[in-house]
């Protein structure tokens, strides 16, 4: 028996030792309970008659006691105990007879939140259960008396009527004071019913238990009252919303999902800030304090000229523009920017490259003109030359002046037949200017000048050609040799 004893200690001493490795102070599912424990068979002569008489106890040495306990709820333990020890029955006179009572046990807890704090070191509780019970019987001298169901004495005999192995009912008290999270002192008292003999009481009895309980449960290495089976963050305190991970910054998101775990964010960019409002976390802005496009890493786009429109949209970057002509500038405000306006600090059309019109290009366009053979006639293929000649006379540069509109022919031919030709088709121009271009005719005087005014007299179809044209010129302008423009053929 000895040896069974120094076995069962050093059992307990393990478990023991590895509680205090595994123990929890919120969830403790587990315990272990071991202890000395006292057998009384003399106090079930009555209502706990000589209940405190020591005296009548049996007392088993230390770690002869154990209970291994698993909590169900709040309220309630289930318990599986087992004691062992060599036991006198004074009453009966049985000396060192081998004791065991092992079995299941259901316990209530007073501690469990509804009539004491579940942390209180106070921990009572109420047990009732059910056990194996061996204690040998068979060997008692003298026959013990007893009561059937009727009330009718009869006498136990040994070979017939006592046992040695038996079904206890079991109902007691205990209290547990916890010194530490998971270390306390277990004192508890059961009564053990046998119902194989009825009401007799001569083999009921009470055991009385002292020991030590440790509590244990799953393993909690960072000690934040989660265990570590169901830690997503086991090595680190954390929160149980967060599933033992924790959330330093405070912002909602727990740090192995937080991109920013110490800066407080936005869930929509994983816990991160966004400093400017640009829609770029700070994490990954380039300039966090100023807004910016995501094309430029949240930066602005620079802006050497200072118009407002950023350079790689602004084909003038280092002068101020607008924004309808890219961020360059129309000088002279003719709506023509400066890069494509020939004439920049002049206002002038489009059509003339955004410069003014002048008489040289009124003379471009009629030198154009084609003419029937030996005819003052128009072609209509010089309808368009007519037209835009009209169109300058009648813009804003030269609206308000007068003009000659000025025949001239080639050397060949005499001198008067050659004016009169030429006069005929310079007013047959002022005609169709008026007439298809609008242009006032009192604006317009129609001159004849046939071969007086040559450009070269070289008898050669090219020479001719220069020769033949017609020409405009402002009526306070003198009649010049030289010509800017070179004219196409013409038909005599």
């Amino acid at each position: 028996m000895k040896k069974f004893n120094l076995l069962l200690s050093a059992v307990v001493l393990f478990l023991a030792g590895n509680s205090f490795v595994d123990a929890q102070n919120s969830k403790n599912p587990w315990a272990i309970s071991v202890g000395a424990h006292a057998v009384d068979y003399n106090s079930v002569t009555g209502p706990f008659n000589q209940y405190f008489k020591t005296d009548n106890w049996d007392i088993v040495p230390p770690l002869s006691k154990l209970s291994v306990i698993r909590n169900l709820n709040r309220s309630f333990d289930v318990d599986l105990t087992a004691s062992v020890g060599e036991i006198d029955n004074k009453r009966l006179n049985i000396k060192d007879e081998l004791f065991i009572n092992a079995g299941l046990g259901l316990r209530y807890k007073f501690a469990n939140g509804y009539l004491l704090n579940e942390d209180s070191w106070f921990d009572p509780y109420i047990r009732g259960g059910a056990s194996y019970h061996r204690y040998d019987y068979t060997n008692l001298t003298n026959p013990l008396t007893a009561y059937d169901n009727n009330g009718n004495a009869y006498q136990f005999q040994k070979e017939e009527d006592l046992e040695k192995n038996h079904l206890a009912l079991n109902l007691g008290v205990g209290i547990n004071f916890w010194l530490t999270k998971n270390f306390g002192l277990n004192v508890a008292s059961d009564y053990n019913w046998l119902p194989t003999y009825g009401g007799k009481d001569y083999f009921n009895f009470f055991q009385h238990t002292v020991g030590v309980t440790f509590r244990f449960g799953r393993p909690d290495r960072d000690k934040d009252g989660i265990p570590d089976d169901v830690d997503a963050c086991p090595d680190v305190p954390g929160l149980a919303e967060f599933n033992g991970c924790p959330d330093t910054d405070g912002d909602g998101i727990p740090d192995p999902d937080d991109a920013c775990p110490t800066v407080p964010g936005l869930a929509e960019f994983q816990g991160c800030p966004d400093t400017d409002g640009d829609g770029i976390p700070d994490n990954l802005d380039e300039c966090p304090e100023v807004a910016g496009p995501v094309e430029n890493n949240g930066c602005p786009w620079p802006d050497r000229d200072g118009d407002g429109i950023p350079d790689k949209d602004d084909a003038c970057p280092d002068v101020p523009g607008l924004p309808q002509f890219q961020g360059c500038p129309d000088t002279d405000g003719d709506g023509i920017p400066d890069p494509d306006d020939a004439c920049p600090t002049v206002p002038g059309p489009k059509e003339n490259n955004g410069c003014p019109w002048t008489e040289v290009e009124v003379s471009k366009r009629l030198s154009n003109i084609l003419f029937e053979y030996n005819s003052d006639k128009i072609v209509p293929a010089s309808y368009e030359d007519v037209r835009v000649a009209a169109q300058i006379l009648n813009s804003d540069d030269l609206k308000t002046n007068s003009y000659y509109i000025d025949g001239h022919t080639d050397q060949r031919g005499s001198a008067a037949y050659n004016k009169k030709l030429s006069l005929k088709r310079a007013q047959a121009v002022v005609n169709i200017l008026a007439e298809r271009g609008g242009v006032d005719k009192a604006r317009l005087t129609a001159r004849g000048l046939g071969k007086s005014n040559l450009l070269c007299t070289e008898n050669t179809e090219e020479c001719y050609q220069r020769n033949r044209r017609v020409e405009v010129l402002p009526k306070n302008a003198a009649i010049t040799e030289t010509k800017v423009v070179k004219p196409t053929s013409r038909k005599k």
